[in-house]
């Protein structure tokens, strides 16, 4: 084999993948970041802690209407409601954000399976903000996000050692090294 065919075989073949792999993380981690931006950024550190009640718990669907190269078609997102009550002093408030921030969507399987653990009756610690107890929250973070930053934290990990890989591997086989 001569020169020319090993460099492209060990160096700008490996690369080209290790591009594409890097470049396939770098889109999960914009994906990633774009999703908790529309979920809003919301420190909940400072807030505090009382009991509360779920009244109510539902799952509603909403229809989103896309248009790509294969056409238009319509993709459904859900959101899981649940309605509590919780007492601070003496006044009772009433809430249904289950994340703290925006309104976040998922797949129906993730929603239901969030519905499950807010049932009806329970009862639940609830985070609230002290400066404006009509703030508050049952979880402290927003949900849903972290499976795609670790793989677009993995696929970037991996391209960029791939690219390295192939770096190396091409100053042993030219004999360079």
């Amino acid at each position: 084999m001569d020169a020319k065919t090993m460099f492209i075989l060990f160096f700008i073949v490996p690369v080209i993948l290790g591009v594409v792999i890097t470049l396939t993380g770098v889109v999960f981690l914009i994906i990633d970041a774009r999703r908790r931006k529309e979920a809003g950024i919301v420190e909940t550190q400072g807030w505090e802690t009382t009991g509360g009640k779920i009244v109510a718990s539902n799952l509603e669907k909403d229809e989103v209407q896309k248009e790509d190269a294969g056409g238009v078609h319509i993709d459904f997102s859900y959101e899981p409601v649940v309605e509590y009550v919780y007492t601070i002093g003496e006044k009772e408030y009433r809430s249904s954000k289950i994340f703290p921030g925006e309104h976040i969507y998922f797949s129906e399987k993730i929603a239901r399976e969030i519905l499950d653990v807010y049932s009806l009756n329970k009862y639940m610690p609830v985070s609230y903000n002290p400066n404006n107890p009509d703030d508050s929250s049952l979880e402290s973070r927003p949900e849903g996000t972290n499976y795609i930053y670790i793989m677009g934290l993995v696929f970037t990990s991996f391209g960029v050692l791939a690219c390295c890989f192939a770096t190396f591997m091409t100053f042993i086989a030219i004999g360079k090294y």
